[in-house]
Formats: C-alpha cells, sequence, structure tokens
C-alpha cells in the first residue's frame, strides 16, 4: 500500500514537471509532428513562420536604430547580446568612445579648439568607412554591417557636437582672438609707462570683428561636417546600392 502510494507521488510529481517544462517552452498544448493531421501541420508552420518574422522584425528595428545614432533600450541591447554579440561589442565601444569624445570637447579651451575637435573626429569616421569598404579580405555582409555602423556613430558625434555647441558651457568658452585680446592686455600692464602723453594711446585696437569671424567659422564647421557626410553615404550607396536622403544639419546655436 505504501508503495503504490510512493509510485503515484512519483508519478505526479513527473507529470508535474512534464507540465512546467511545456509551459516553458510554449509547447502546453503542441501535438508531436507523427500526430498532427496535414491541415494541423500547415497551421502550425504557418504560426511558427509569424513568430520568426516578428522575430525579424524587431531586429531590423534594432538594427535601424544603430545605423540613425539611436541609443538602445535594455532589452534591446539585450536580444542585440544574444543574436549579434559582435555588433552588440562594437555598439558598447562606440558609447565609450562617445563618452571620451564628449569629455574632450568639455575640456576644449576655446570655441575653435572644439570645431577643430569635431572636424578631426568626423575625417576619422570617414576614413574608418574608407578602411572598410576597401578591404577585400572583408565578406560584403560584413561591410553592410560595419559601414551601418559607422554611419550610426558618425550621426551620434554629430548630435553630441551639436547638443554641447548649444549648452551653457561652449557659451562660455572665449574665440581665439579674445585669448589673444586678453594676453596682449595682460602684456600691456606689465609694460612700465614711457611717456604720459602716449598713457591714454592704447596700442591695440578692438574691433567687433570676433562675432562675425566666429558666426563664419560655425558655419564652415557645418559644411565641412556636411560634406563628410555625403561623402559617406555616396560611399554605402556606391558600394552596397543603398540610396539615402539628402543630408540635413542643423547649424542653429
Amino acid at each position: 500500500m505504501a508503495a503504490g502510494t510512493i509510485r503515484n507521488a512519483v508519478n505526479q510529481m513527473l507529470a508535474a514537471g512534464s507540465w512546467e517544462n511545456k509551459k516553458k517552452s510554449g509547447n502546453l498544448l503542441k501535438k508531436k509532428d507523427a500526430e498532427l493531421t496535414p491541415q494541423e501541420r500547415m497551421i502550425q508552420d504557418f504560426k511558427e513562420q509569424l513568430e520568426a518574422n516578428r522575430e525579424s522584425e524587431k531586429y531590423n528595428q534594432i538594427y535601424t536604430k544603430l545605423m540613425s545614432g539611436q541609443d538602445l533600450t535594455r532589452e534591446e541591447l539585450d536580444r542585440l547580446k544574444q543574436k549579434d554579440p559582435k555588433a552588440y561589442m562594437e555598439y558598447k565601444a562606440d558609447k565609450m568612445e562617445q563618452k571620451a569624445y564628449e569629455r574632450r570637447l568639455r575640456n576644449c579651451k576655446t570655441k575653435e579648439e572644439a570645431e577643430r575637435l569635431h572636424v578631426n573626429k568626423m575625417n576619422g569616421k570617414l576614413s574608418e568607412l574608407k578602411s572598410v569598404v576597401n578591404n577585400p579580405n572583408i565578406p560584403k555582409s560584413e561591410k553592410v554591417k560595419a559601414a551601418k555602423r559607422i554611419l550610426g556613430d558618425t550621426r551620434r558625434t554629430v548630435q553630441v557636437y551639436h547638443d554641447f555647441t548649444k549648452s551653457a558651457a561652449f557659451g562660455q568658452l572665449p574665440t581665439e582672438e579674445e585669448v589673444r585680446r586678453a594676453k596682449h592686455l595682460q602684456a600691456e600692464e606689465k609694460e612700465p609707462e614711457i611717456s604720459s602723453d602716449n598713457k591714454d594711446q592704447p596700442e591695440y585696437e578692438t574691433d567687433d570683428s570676433g562675432e562675425a569671424q566666429e558666426l563664419t567659422e560655425d558655419k564652415d564647421t557645418a559644411k565641412v561636417e556636411k560634406k563628410i557626410l555625403e561623402e559617406m553615404l555616396e560611399l554605402e550607396e556606391k558600394h552596397f546600392g543603398e540610396k539615402k536622403k539628402a543630408v540635413q544639419i542643423d547649424v542653429s546655436l
């Protein structure tokens, strides 16, 4: 009697374990292939294809966000890490590089220094893309993915720079002309007075050309930025046959 009770208990536990496994796997009501009628097998194949399409669409959305320079959510990062570990590691590396670029921008001493840093960064991304598309040892499928990643990272670079130019930190940066003026005035204050007749005659004349020069440099930077982006898009179209929309750059400060 006791043996029968134990056997029943074991069978119930096994049945419960099987039930839990089916729930976790999603196969709660799924029959074995041998038990399916042709119609049921067709329906099952259709459902599986729908699920595969949904998963594929989720990954396509992730890659689209990567190319457009958008940040991924935690869920999207987990999916990318599972599906494409290499793309996941490249995204993390690009984010670290982006943080370093933000720090370098904040450490700039003049507006022109920040502009030069940005242009050099953009040129570096263009060189990186050229090295990928011109490398005969990289399969085309990998080139496409790398090109999309580089374009996405370049767009993030553009956004980081334009966000910085609209910040209070950038607004407080002097121009190089203003730095030269300040140094000249400091030098004048240290020089001994030669004659009282020349006391009211400043040797260094200031003008209002600094602001105009600053605006011109801002526009020149935007032109370089736009040219580099357009060249990158032309490279992608030439090598991968993907037509892109015209590049629009926000140059407002």
